[in-house]
C-alpha cells in the first residue's frame, strides 16, 4: 500500500500544450526562419493566435470603412425615369431599398461578417489545399501543420489591415482597386473579368506570405527546394482562385465590380 501511494506520489503531470503563442507575433517578423522552423515542427494546433490578432484587425477595418459606405449609400436625390408612373407598392420598395441601403447591418454587420468568414474560410483552405500539394510531393507532415503554418504566414495581412484602416480613416474613402486589379479595367470581359478579382488578392503582403510558407514548409517536408516551392505556390495559386469566385460570380450577376471576401 505504501508502495502504491509512493508511485502515485512520484507521478508528474505533463504540462498541457499551449494553444495560444503570442510571443512568436513579432519575432515572425524579425526572425522569420527560426520562428517559421519553431511553427512547423509542432505537433499541436498553434493557429488560435494569429487568426485572432487578424480577426480584430478586420474588424477594425470594416468599422473604418464604415462612413465612407455610408456616405455612398446616402440617396442622390434623382429618381429613377418614369417614377411618377410606377404603382405605389413598387415606388414604396424602392425607398425601402434606399433605407435598407444605409442601415447599420449593411454599412458595418455585412463587411464585418464577410471579414471575418474571408479570414477562417481562407485560412482553412490555404491549409488544406497545402496539406494536400505537399502530400503529393512526397511529404508526410500533418495536416495540423499546413494548418499552423497557413495561420503564421499570414501574419503579413495584419500590416495590409493597419494599411488600409489608416487609410480609409485619413481620406474618408474606400479601396476601389487593391492589390493589382487596378491594372485590369471593371468592365474586362472574358478571362479578365475573372482575372481581376484574383489579382485584388495579389500584393507585397502576398509575396511575403509566399515567402513564409516557404521557410516553415522545407523543414516540414524534408524534400527538396524544387518540389517544395513547387506545392507551395500552387497552393496559393490555388486558393487566390477560390478567392476570387465570389467576387467573379457577384459582378456577372450584378454588375457590380468585383469585391474581396478572403484576406
Amino acid at each position: 500500500m505504501a508502495e502504491t501511494e509512493m508511485n502515485d506520489s512520484e507521478i508528474i503531470e505533463e504540462p498541457r500544450p499551449r494553444r495560444l503563442h503570442f510571443e512568436w507575433l513579432l519575432p515572425v517578423f524579425f526572425r522569420p526562419g527560426r520562428t517559421m522552423q519553431a511553427i512547423s515542427r509542432e505537433e499541436k494546433g498553434v493557429w488560435l493566435a494569429p487568426l485572432l490578432v487578424l480577426s480584430v484587425l478586420a474588424l477594425i477595418v470594416s468599422l473604418a470603412g464604415g462612413p465612407a459606405r455610408a456616405a455612398a449609400a446616402q440617396p442622390s436625390g434623382e429618381l429613377p425615369p418614369d417614377f411618377q408612373y410606377w404603382p405605389p407598392e413598387q415606388q414604396e420598395q424602392y425607398f425601402q431599398s434606399q433605407q435598407n441601403r444605409a442601415s447599420p447591418m449593411v454599412i458595418y454587420g455585412l463587411p464585418a461578417l464577410g471579414a471575418l468568414a474571408g479570414i477562417w474560410i481562407g485560412w482553412f483552405l490555404l491549409g488544406s489545399i497545402l496539406h494536400l500539394a505537399l502530400t503529393m510531393v512526397g511529404s508526410r507532415g500533418s495536416n495540423t501543420a499546413a494548418l499552423n503554418l497557413a495561420a503564421w504566414a499570414s501574419m503579413p495581412f495584419a500590416l495590409r489591415f493597419i494599411v488600409q484602416a489608416v487609410y480609409m480613416l485619413t481620406t474618408q474613402q474606400v479601396i476601389q482597386a487593391p492589390g493589382l486589379s487596378g491594372f485590369l479595367p471593371p468592365e474586362a470581359v472574358g478571362f479578365a473579368a475573372f482575372l481581376r478579382p484574383m489579382l485584388a488578392h495579389v500584393d507585397l503582403y502576398t509575396l511575403w506570405m509566399i515567402v513564409l510558407l516557404l521557410i516553415g514548409a522545407a523543414p516540414l517536408t524534408g524534400l527538396g527546394k524544387g518540389k517544395t516551392w513547387a506545392a507551395v505556390i500552387l497552393s496559393v495559386i490555388l486558393l487566390l482562385a477560390l478567392q476570387a469566385l465570389p467576387g467573379y460570380i457577384a459582378s456577372r450577376l450584378s454588375g457590380l465590380n468585383p469585391t474581396r471576401m478572403f484576406f
